[in-house]
Protein backbone atom coordinates (compact mmCIF):
# COMPACT_ATOMS: atom_id res chain seq x y z
CA UNK A 1 0.00 0.00 0.00
CA UNK A 2 0.96 3.59 -0.94
CA UNK A 3 2.17 4.89 2.58
CA UNK A 4 1.81 8.23 3.67
CA UNK A 5 2.57 11.56 5.00
CA UNK A 6 1.64 13.86 2.81
CA UNK A 7 2.18 17.49 2.77
CA UNK A 8 -0.26 19.18 5.26
CA UNK A 9 -1.52 22.13 2.60
CA UNK A 10 -3.03 21.51 -0.43
CA UNK A 11 -2.58 24.12 -2.65
CA UNK A 12 -3.36 22.61 -6.57
CA UNK A 13 -6.53 22.42 -7.87
CA UNK A 14 -8.52 20.84 -10.92
CA UNK A 15 -11.70 22.35 -11.43
CA UNK A 16 -13.62 20.31 -13.46
CA UNK A 17 -16.43 22.34 -15.94
CA UNK A 18 -16.85 19.36 -18.28
CA UNK A 19 -19.72 16.94 -18.37
CA UNK A 20 -20.53 14.17 -19.82
CA UNK A 21 -23.19 14.05 -23.02
CA UNK A 22 -26.32 12.02 -24.19
CA UNK A 23 -26.47 10.42 -27.44
CA UNK A 24 -29.07 12.99 -28.76
CA UNK A 25 -31.35 15.66 -26.69
CA UNK A 26 -33.80 13.72 -27.19
CA UNK A 27 -32.74 10.66 -24.89
CA UNK A 28 -31.20 13.34 -22.72
CA UNK A 29 -34.68 15.10 -22.29
CA UNK A 30 -36.03 11.85 -21.92
CA UNK A 31 -33.85 11.09 -19.34
CA UNK A 32 -34.49 13.82 -17.24
CA UNK A 33 -38.10 13.46 -17.46
CA UNK A 34 -38.25 9.98 -16.29
CA UNK A 35 -36.02 10.56 -13.34
CA UNK A 36 -38.41 13.26 -12.18
CA UNK A 37 -41.52 11.02 -12.38
CA UNK A 38 -39.44 8.53 -10.36
CA UNK A 39 -38.79 10.27 -7.74
CA UNK A 40 -42.82 12.19 -7.69
CA UNK A 41 -44.04 8.86 -7.86
CA UNK A 42 -41.59 7.73 -4.54
CA UNK A 43 -43.26 10.70 -2.65
CA UNK A 44 -38.98 12.33 -2.58
CA UNK A 45 -38.72 16.03 -1.34
CA UNK A 46 -35.49 16.63 -3.97
CA UNK A 47 -37.23 16.27 -7.41
CA UNK A 48 -34.87 16.86 -10.09
CA UNK A 49 -35.18 17.98 -13.52
CA UNK A 50 -31.38 17.39 -14.80
CA UNK A 51 -29.60 19.32 -16.22
CA UNK A 52 -27.88 17.63 -19.33
CA UNK A 53 -25.69 18.18 -22.13
CA UNK A 54 -26.59 16.07 -25.75
CA UNK A 55 -24.32 15.45 -28.68
CA UNK A 56 -26.44 17.22 -31.17
CA UNK A 57 -27.27 20.41 -29.27
CA UNK A 58 -27.08 23.59 -31.27
CA UNK A 59 -26.43 25.11 -28.13
CA UNK A 60 -24.53 23.42 -25.31
CA UNK A 61 -26.67 22.91 -22.59
CA UNK A 62 -23.41 23.27 -20.27
CA UNK A 63 -24.41 23.68 -16.85
CA UNK A 64 -21.35 25.39 -15.57
CA UNK A 65 -22.24 28.35 -18.29
CA UNK A 66 -26.25 28.74 -16.96
CA UNK A 67 -26.82 32.06 -15.25
CA UNK A 68 -27.55 32.83 -11.46
CA UNK A 69 -28.06 36.53 -10.94
CA UNK A 70 -26.72 37.02 -14.09
CA UNK A 71 -23.33 35.80 -13.77
CA UNK A 72 -22.14 32.45 -14.57
CA UNK A 73 -22.35 29.60 -12.25
CA UNK A 74 -18.40 28.28 -13.28
CA UNK A 75 -17.46 32.63 -11.99
CA UNK A 76 -18.64 31.99 -8.61
CA UNK A 77 -17.07 29.07 -8.11
CA UNK A 78 -13.85 30.17 -9.95
CA UNK A 79 -14.54 33.25 -6.84
CA UNK A 80 -14.49 30.75 -4.69
CA UNK A 81 -11.18 29.12 -5.38
CA UNK A 82 -9.26 32.76 -6.24
CA UNK A 83 -10.88 34.11 -2.15
CA UNK A 84 -8.90 30.79 -1.25
CA UNK A 85 -4.77 29.55 -0.04
CA UNK A 86 -4.54 27.87 -3.74
CA UNK A 87 -1.67 28.82 -5.94
CA UNK A 88 -2.42 26.58 -9.00
CA UNK A 89 -5.59 25.41 -10.67
CA UNK A 90 -6.26 24.03 -13.83
CA UNK A 91 -9.63 24.47 -15.70
CA UNK A 92 -11.17 21.87 -17.58
CA UNK A 93 -13.79 22.81 -19.48
CA UNK A 94 -15.55 23.53 -23.34
CA UNK A 95 -14.31 26.45 -26.09
CA UNK A 96 -17.34 28.53 -24.47
CA UNK A 97 -15.69 27.83 -20.73
CA UNK A 98 -12.60 28.88 -22.10
CA UNK A 99 -13.84 32.07 -23.08
CA UNK A 100 -16.15 33.32 -19.97
CA UNK A 101 -12.43 32.55 -18.01
CA UNK A 102 -10.60 34.63 -19.96
CA UNK A 103 -13.01 37.08 -19.75
CA UNK A 104 -13.09 36.47 -15.64
CA UNK A 105 -9.50 36.55 -15.82
CA UNK A 106 -9.35 39.87 -17.33
CA UNK A 107 -11.74 41.83 -14.99
CA UNK A 108 -10.95 39.88 -11.55
CA UNK A 109 -7.61 39.94 -9.76
CA UNK A 110 -6.37 36.84 -9.27
CA UNK A 111 -3.15 37.65 -7.01
CA UNK A 112 -0.30 35.08 -7.12
CA UNK A 113 -2.54 32.42 -8.45
CA UNK A 114 -1.55 29.94 -11.57
CA UNK A 115 -4.66 29.78 -13.61
CA UNK A 116 -4.68 27.11 -16.74
CA UNK A 117 -7.16 26.12 -18.75
CA UNK A 118 -6.59 22.68 -20.48
CA UNK A 119 -10.24 21.84 -23.45
CA UNK A 120 -12.14 18.85 -22.30
CA UNK A 121 -11.65 15.74 -25.43
CA UNK A 122 -15.22 15.60 -26.15
CA UNK A 123 -14.65 12.24 -27.34
CA UNK A 124 -13.94 11.05 -23.90
CA UNK A 125 -16.03 12.98 -21.27
CA UNK A 126 -15.09 10.97 -18.25
CA UNK A 127 -13.54 11.62 -14.89
CA UNK A 128 -10.23 9.55 -15.47
CA UNK A 129 -9.61 11.58 -18.39
CA UNK A 130 -10.52 15.07 -16.26
CA UNK A 131 -8.06 13.96 -13.88
CA UNK A 132 -5.48 12.91 -16.11
CA UNK A 133 -6.07 16.31 -18.44
CA UNK A 134 -5.96 18.19 -15.24
CA UNK A 135 -2.54 16.20 -13.90
CA UNK A 136 -0.42 16.90 -17.35
CA UNK A 137 -0.78 20.65 -16.08
CA UNK A 138 0.51 20.11 -12.43
CA UNK A 139 3.73 18.95 -11.20
CA UNK A 140 2.85 16.84 -8.22
CA UNK A 141 5.43 14.97 -5.98
CA UNK A 142 4.18 11.55 -4.13
CA UNK A 143 3.31 13.12 -1.24
CA UNK A 144 1.50 16.11 -2.61
CA UNK A 145 -2.68 15.90 -2.67
CA UNK A 146 -4.85 17.84 -5.45
CA UNK A 147 -8.39 18.86 -4.77
CA UNK A 148 -10.85 17.97 -7.13
CA UNK A 149 -13.69 19.80 -7.62
CA UNK A 150 -16.91 19.87 -10.33
CA UNK A 151 -17.24 23.54 -10.55
CA UNK A 152 -20.86 23.27 -9.90
CA UNK A 153 -20.63 24.69 -6.46
CA UNK A 154 -21.52 28.44 -6.27
CA UNK A 155 -21.78 29.28 -2.68
CA UNK A 156 -19.16 26.38 -1.72
CA UNK A 157 -16.56 29.70 -0.70
CA UNK A 158 -15.38 27.96 2.80
CA UNK A 159 -12.62 25.80 1.84
CA UNK A 160 -9.80 26.49 4.13
CA UNK A 161 -10.85 23.94 6.50
CA UNK A 162 -10.64 21.15 3.25
CA UNK A 163 -7.36 22.55 2.52
CA UNK A 164 -5.93 22.67 5.89
CA UNK A 165 -7.00 19.35 7.39
CA UNK A 166 -5.04 17.01 9.56
CA UNK A 167 -6.03 14.20 7.89
CA UNK A 168 -4.74 15.17 4.68
CA UNK A 169 -1.15 14.11 5.89
CA UNK A 170 -2.32 10.56 6.53
CA UNK A 171 -4.68 9.87 3.90
CA UNK A 172 -4.29 9.85 0.18
CA UNK A 173 -7.67 9.97 -0.92
CA UNK A 174 -10.62 11.47 1.21
CA UNK A 175 -14.65 12.44 0.56
CA UNK A 176 -15.80 15.27 2.24
CA UNK A 177 -19.27 13.64 2.66
CA UNK A 178 -22.72 15.29 3.11
CA UNK A 179 -24.27 14.30 5.91
CA UNK A 180 -28.07 15.38 6.89
CA UNK A 181 -27.53 15.50 10.24
CA UNK A 182 -24.77 17.35 10.42
CA UNK A 183 -25.99 19.80 8.42
CA UNK A 184 -29.58 20.04 9.58
CA UNK A 185 -29.47 18.87 12.66
CA UNK A 186 -33.26 20.36 13.22
CA UNK A 187 -35.01 19.20 10.24
CA UNK A 188 -37.08 17.06 11.20
CA UNK A 189 -38.60 19.42 13.99
CA UNK A 190 -38.27 22.26 11.83
CA UNK A 191 -38.53 21.29 8.31
CA UNK A 192 -38.06 24.95 6.86
CA UNK A 193 -33.96 24.69 8.31
CA UNK A 194 -33.18 22.03 5.80
CA UNK A 195 -32.97 24.81 2.87
CA UNK A 196 -31.25 22.48 0.57
CA UNK A 197 -33.73 19.51 -0.65
CA UNK A 198 -31.98 16.70 -1.89
CA UNK A 199 -32.29 12.76 -1.68
CA UNK A 200 -30.07 10.57 0.48
CA UNK A 201 -29.54 7.61 -0.31
CA UNK A 202 -26.72 6.09 1.56
CA UNK A 203 -26.86 5.19 5.57
CA UNK A 204 -23.68 5.19 7.85
CA UNK A 205 -23.39 3.82 10.76
CA UNK A 206 -20.85 5.68 13.07
CA UNK A 207 -20.35 2.85 16.03
CA UNK A 208 -17.73 5.21 18.44
CA UNK A 209 -20.48 7.74 18.74
CA UNK A 210 -23.79 5.28 18.08
CA UNK A 211 -25.06 7.33 15.56
CA UNK A 212 -26.74 6.99 11.90
CA UNK A 213 -26.51 9.16 9.08
CA UNK A 214 -28.09 9.88 6.43
CA UNK A 215 -25.42 10.50 3.37
CA UNK A 216 -25.34 12.04 0.44
CA UNK A 217 -21.70 11.05 -2.33
CA UNK A 218 -19.00 13.79 -1.93
CA UNK A 219 -18.66 16.97 -3.95
CA UNK A 220 -14.99 17.73 -3.19
CA UNK A 221 -11.96 15.06 -3.22
CA UNK A 222 -8.34 15.68 -2.04
CA UNK A 223 -6.50 13.26 -3.61
CA UNK A 224 -2.95 11.95 -3.90
CA UNK A 225 -2.93 11.45 -7.87
CA UNK A 226 0.46 9.32 -8.23
CA UNK A 227 -1.12 6.75 -5.75
CA UNK A 228 -4.35 6.95 -7.58
CA UNK A 229 -5.46 3.54 -9.43
CA UNK A 230 -7.65 5.83 -12.16
CA UNK A 231 -9.56 3.03 -13.32
CA UNK A 232 -11.12 1.66 -10.27
CA UNK A 233 -12.00 5.46 -9.05
CA UNK A 234 -13.78 5.96 -12.82
CA UNK A 235 -15.39 1.99 -12.24
CA UNK A 236 -16.42 3.84 -8.50
CA UNK A 237 -17.78 6.85 -9.55
CA UNK A 238 -19.63 5.83 -12.04
CA UNK A 239 -21.79 4.17 -9.89
CA UNK A 240 -21.94 6.75 -6.98
CA UNK A 241 -25.88 7.57 -7.83
CA UNK A 242 -27.16 3.31 -7.84
CA UNK A 243 -26.29 2.12 -4.90
CA UNK A 244 -23.91 -0.32 -7.00
CA UNK A 245 -20.80 0.83 -5.46
CA UNK A 246 -20.32 -2.89 -3.24
CA UNK A 247 -20.77 -4.56 -6.55
CA UNK A 248 -18.57 -2.54 -8.58
CA UNK A 249 -15.64 -2.53 -5.28
CA UNK A 250 -16.03 -6.48 -5.24
CA UNK A 251 -16.11 -7.12 -8.96
CA UNK A 252 -12.34 -4.54 -9.12
CA UNK A 253 -11.09 -6.47 -5.83
CA UNK A 254 -11.54 -9.87 -7.71
CA UNK A 255 -8.88 -7.68 -10.41
CA UNK A 256 -6.12 -8.03 -7.39
CA UNK A 257 -6.34 -11.78 -5.73
CA UNK A 258 -3.85 -10.14 -2.65
CA UNK A 259 -6.15 -7.27 -2.27
CA UNK A 260 -9.23 -9.27 -2.35
CA UNK A 261 -8.20 -11.45 0.69
CA UNK A 262 -7.72 -8.57 2.65
CA UNK A 263 -11.56 -7.68 2.10
CA UNK A 264 -13.45 -11.12 3.10
CA UNK A 265 -13.44 -9.69 6.83
CA UNK A 266 -14.59 -6.56 5.77
CA UNK A 267 -17.35 -8.02 3.04
CA UNK A 268 -18.22 -10.66 6.48
CA UNK A 269 -19.33 -7.93 8.35
CA UNK A 270 -20.99 -5.55 5.76
CA UNK A 271 -23.46 -9.02 5.17
CA UNK A 272 -23.63 -10.41 8.19
CA UNK A 273 -24.25 -7.24 10.55
CA UNK A 274 -24.81 -3.89 8.61
CA UNK A 275 -28.89 -5.00 8.45
CA UNK A 276 -29.30 -6.25 12.20
CA UNK A 277 -27.44 -2.99 13.41
CA UNK A 278 -29.40 -0.71 11.16
CA UNK A 279 -32.84 -1.98 12.76
CA UNK A 280 -31.51 -0.98 16.04
CA UNK A 281 -32.05 2.95 14.66
CA UNK A 282 -35.01 2.23 11.94
CA UNK A 283 -36.65 -0.57 11.62
CA UNK A 284 -37.79 -0.24 7.75
CA UNK A 285 -35.36 1.75 5.61
CA UNK A 286 -35.27 1.97 2.24
CA UNK A 287 -31.69 2.91 0.98
CA UNK A 288 -28.64 1.91 -2.16
CA UNK A 289 -26.22 1.76 0.11
CA UNK A 290 -25.05 1.31 4.07
CA UNK A 291 -22.15 1.01 5.84
CA UNK A 292 -20.01 0.86 9.00
CA UNK A 293 -17.98 3.59 8.80
CA UNK A 294 -14.57 2.50 10.08
CA UNK A 295 -15.61 -0.85 8.09
CA UNK A 296 -15.88 1.15 5.17
CA UNK A 297 -12.85 3.06 5.38
CA UNK A 298 -10.88 -0.35 5.85
CA UNK A 299 -12.33 -2.01 2.55
CA UNK A 300 -11.58 0.94 0.34
CA UNK A 301 -8.03 1.39 1.62
CA UNK A 302 -7.32 -2.27 0.80
CA UNK A 303 -9.37 -2.12 -2.37
CA UNK A 304 -7.74 0.85 -3.52
CA UNK A 305 -4.31 -0.39 -1.66
CA UNK A 306 -4.07 3.33 -0.41
CA UNK A 307 -4.85 5.28 2.85
CA UNK A 308 -8.60 6.13 2.37
CA UNK A 309 -11.37 8.38 4.54
CA UNK A 310 -14.30 9.68 4.75
CA UNK A 311 -15.17 13.18 6.27
CA UNK A 312 -19.07 13.94 7.19
CA UNK A 313 -19.46 18.19 7.33
CA UNK A 314 -21.59 20.40 8.72
CA UNK A 315 -21.51 22.57 5.84
CA UNK A 316 -24.86 23.07 3.38
CA UNK A 317 -22.68 24.59 0.50
CA UNK A 318 -21.06 21.53 0.15
CA UNK A 319 -24.44 19.85 -0.95
CA UNK A 320 -25.81 22.35 -2.76
CA UNK A 321 -24.86 21.78 -6.39
CA UNK A 322 -26.64 22.66 -9.44
CA UNK A 323 -27.26 19.20 -11.17
CA UNK A 324 -30.83 20.10 -11.86
CA UNK A 325 -33.34 23.32 -12.93
CA UNK A 326 -34.74 23.06 -9.57
CA UNK A 327 -31.29 23.10 -7.77
CA UNK A 328 -30.63 26.21 -10.34
CA UNK A 329 -33.95 28.20 -8.85
CA UNK A 330 -32.55 27.97 -5.06
CA UNK A 331 -29.73 30.08 -6.24
CA UNK A 332 -31.49 32.14 -8.75
CA UNK A 333 -33.94 32.80 -6.12
CA UNK A 334 -31.49 33.16 -3.54
CA UNK A 335 -29.88 36.24 -5.05
CA UNK A 336 -33.00 37.68 -6.21
CA UNK A 337 -33.81 37.67 -2.29
CA UNK A 338 -31.09 39.25 -1.78
CA UNK A 339 -31.52 41.94 -4.15
CA UNK A 340 -34.76 42.90 -3.07
CA UNK A 341 -33.44 43.09 0.84
CA UNK A 342 -30.38 45.28 -0.32
CA UNK A 343 -30.20 46.45 -4.04
CA UNK A 344 -27.59 46.02 -6.61
CA UNK A 345 -24.84 45.04 -4.05
CA UNK A 346 -27.71 42.34 -2.06
CA UNK A 347 -24.78 39.52 -3.83
CA UNK A 348 -22.27 41.05 -1.79
CA UNK A 349 -24.21 39.92 1.74
CA UNK A 350 -24.30 36.32 0.67
CA UNK A 351 -20.86 35.96 -1.15
CA UNK A 352 -17.67 37.27 0.16
CA UNK A 353 -16.42 36.85 -3.70
CA UNK A 354 -20.32 39.17 -4.21
CA UNK A 355 -18.36 42.76 -5.50
CA UNK A 356 -16.59 41.29 -8.20
CA UNK A 357 -18.87 39.14 -9.21
CA UNK A 358 -20.78 42.05 -9.97
CA UNK A 359 -18.32 43.63 -11.80
CA UNK A 360 -17.90 41.09 -13.83
CA UNK A 361 -21.28 41.46 -14.54
CA UNK A 362 -20.98 44.74 -15.44
CA UNK A 363 -17.81 45.00 -17.35
CA UNK A 364 -18.11 41.56 -19.33
CA UNK A 365 -21.30 40.43 -19.64
CA UNK A 366 -22.37 42.55 -22.42
CA UNK A 367 -20.05 41.22 -24.37
CA UNK A 368 -20.32 38.04 -23.59
CA UNK A 369 -24.26 37.91 -24.81
CA UNK A 370 -22.61 39.11 -27.79
CA UNK A 371 -20.19 35.93 -28.04
CA UNK A 372 -22.00 32.80 -27.04
CA UNK A 373 -25.60 32.12 -28.20
CA UNK A 374 -26.56 30.66 -24.77
CA UNK A 375 -26.73 34.01 -23.40
CA UNK A 376 -28.28 36.40 -26.02
CA UNK A 377 -31.59 35.97 -24.62
CA UNK A 378 -31.16 33.55 -21.52
CA UNK A 379 -34.86 33.99 -19.88
CA UNK A 380 -36.07 32.67 -23.23
CA UNK A 381 -33.32 29.94 -23.39
CA UNK A 382 -34.25 28.32 -20.38
CA UNK A 383 -38.18 29.01 -20.62
CA UNK A 384 -37.57 26.54 -23.75
CA UNK A 385 -36.29 24.19 -21.23
CA UNK A 386 -38.73 24.33 -18.82
CA UNK A 387 -41.43 23.18 -21.41
CA UNK A 388 -39.50 20.88 -22.79
CA UNK A 389 -39.16 19.19 -19.59
CA UNK A 390 -43.00 18.91 -19.83
CA UNK A 391 -42.95 21.32 -16.57
CA UNK A 392 -46.09 23.06 -15.53
CA UNK A 393 -44.57 26.59 -15.24
CA UNK A 394 -41.62 28.53 -16.62
CA UNK A 395 -38.87 30.76 -14.58
CA UNK A 396 -39.12 34.30 -16.69
CA UNK A 397 -41.71 36.45 -17.98
CA UNK A 398 -41.88 37.76 -21.58
CA UNK A 399 -39.91 40.61 -20.49
CA UNK A 400 -37.26 38.37 -18.51
CA UNK A 401 -38.04 39.07 -14.91
CA UNK A 402 -37.51 35.94 -12.86
CA UNK A 403 -41.36 34.74 -11.71
CA UNK A 404 -40.90 31.07 -10.65
CA UNK A 405 -43.64 29.83 -8.15
CA UNK A 406 -40.40 28.62 -5.69
CA UNK A 407 -39.31 32.46 -4.93
CA UNK A 408 -42.02 32.64 -2.53
CA UNK A 409 -40.98 29.50 -0.37
CA UNK A 410 -39.97 30.08 3.25
CA UNK A 411 -36.72 28.47 2.35
CA UNK A 412 -35.21 31.13 0.72
CA UNK A 413 -35.55 33.52 3.52
CA UNK A 414 -33.87 30.47 5.85
CA UNK A 415 -31.05 30.33 3.11
CA UNK A 416 -30.06 34.15 3.08
CA UNK A 417 -30.28 33.85 7.04
CA UNK A 418 -27.54 31.32 6.77
CA UNK A 419 -25.45 32.88 3.73
CA UNK A 420 -25.76 36.32 5.10
CA UNK A 421 -24.61 34.92 8.22
CA UNK A 422 -21.64 32.80 6.75
CA UNK A 423 -20.37 35.60 4.75
CA UNK A 424 -20.05 38.06 7.61
CA UNK A 425 -18.15 36.14 9.86
CA UNK A 426 -15.37 35.03 6.73
CA UNK A 427 -15.33 39.15 5.86
CA UNK A 428 -14.71 40.00 9.02
CA UNK A 429 -11.77 37.24 9.85
CA UNK A 430 -10.66 38.20 6.80
CA UNK A 431 -10.77 42.13 7.49
CA UNK A 432 -13.18 42.61 4.49
CA UNK A 433 -15.27 45.47 4.37
CA UNK A 434 -19.12 44.47 4.90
Amino acid sequence: MFVSPNKPHIDKCILSFSHDQAQSRAEADQMSIEKAKREIRAGKKGISHLIMRARDDEVDQLKFLFLINGIPIMCYALGNLLKSSLKEIVVIGSPEVETVLNRFLAVVETGDKKITFVQEDPENLSLRQTMALGKSKLHLKPDELVLFQPGDLPFMYEIEKVLNDEDNQHHNLLLWLNSRQRMFPRYQEDPDSEFVQRNYHYRAIYEDVNELHDMKEPNVYPINLTALNPDIIDELHASRKDGKILQVGIRQALKYPGRFLKLILVLAKQFLKFESDLKRFRQNDKYQFGMHVDNFHKGVSALLDMTFKTKPHSDPSFVSDVDALEDWEDFESLTQYASQLHGEEGLAYIHPFGHELLRFKELAMPELKKELPIYRDFPAYLNRIYQTLKMDYVPFDSDGKYISPNADNPKVAVAFGWYSQKCEALKIQSGQEI
